[in-house]
């Protein structure tokens, strides 16, 4: 029967290694590579790791894992244990376990029309989300989904849904993770906004053979981007216009 206690200082030391090779090679060399993607691998092994069964937790492991890359220079041990210390620090530092409780506790809002009023409150949803810039990709992704999703009877919601399944300059066919160009941003924004319910980005990750980060980064970085420049032309609007 194994040692725990020797099972663990080998992980100590393994993890130490790996550490050890990031922090010390150029980012992007092969050495760094091969070490990171080991590295990764040992992390979601961790005994400690937070973990859960929300449907969601994938793509919020995936997007920690990403910031744990560019961000594993800056991790320094804080007690004797290399695998404590890394747990609590990606547990914590980097936020793994609130963005769980955050999925667990976020409520799902109900289908609304653009311009129905919110509660008593007589704002509309137009007029709510008019008056701000979304400060993150993941703001204007939730911003998109309302008005394509769960708004259809508002006229940029219309019109953006109309323009997404004609796609009449190309542009959405012409934006695709290089060497992918069947999984261009007309497809995805079917698949992830227009379709009911919506697929996930890890399913079509794996139909199209794509690496999940890199489809991911190319959805937040460029697909959303350009549906965003597309929208303007309808009327959508992320900030208050000047006069």
């Amino acid at each position: 029967m194994a040692d725990p206690a020797f099972s663990s200082n080998n992980q100590d030391e393994q993890l130490r290694q790996l550490i050890t090779i990031v922090q010390q090679h150029p980012q992007e060399s092969l050495a760094w590579r091969l070490a990171m993607y080991r590295l990764l691998r040992e992390i979601q092994q961790l005994p400690r790791l937070a973990k859960s069964n929300h449907p969601d937790y994938g793509e919020v492991l995936n997007d920690t894992l990403k910031h744990i890359a560019e961000q594993i220079r800056d991790f320094h041990p804080q007690s004797a244990s290399i695998t404590d210390s890394l747990t609590n620090w990606i547990n914590l530092k980097l936020r793994l376990r609130y963005k769980i409780l955050d999925l667990h506790s976020s409520p799902q809002p109900p289908p609304l029309s653009l311009d129905a009023p919110l509660g008593e409150s007589h704002i509309t949803l137009s007029e709510k989300i008019g008056d701000r810039t979304p400060s993150t990709l993941e703001e204007l992704d939730a911003v998109l989904t309302d008005q394509i999703n769960q708004q259809k009877r508002s006229t940029v919601g219309m019109k953006l849904q109309h323009y997404i399944n004609q796609d009449p300059e190309g542009r959405l066919r012409q934006c695709h993770p290089q060497a992918f160009p069947h999984c261009h941003c007309q497809l995805l924004s079917q698949r992830l906004l227009l379709k009911q319910p919506p697929d996930r980005i890890a399913e079509i990750a794996r139909e199209f053979n794509i690496d999940y980060h890199a489809l991911y980064w190319h959805w937040k970085r460029k697909g959303l981007p350009l549906l965003q420049k597309i929208a303007h032309n309808f009327g959508y609007s992320s900030e208050a216009e000047p006069e």
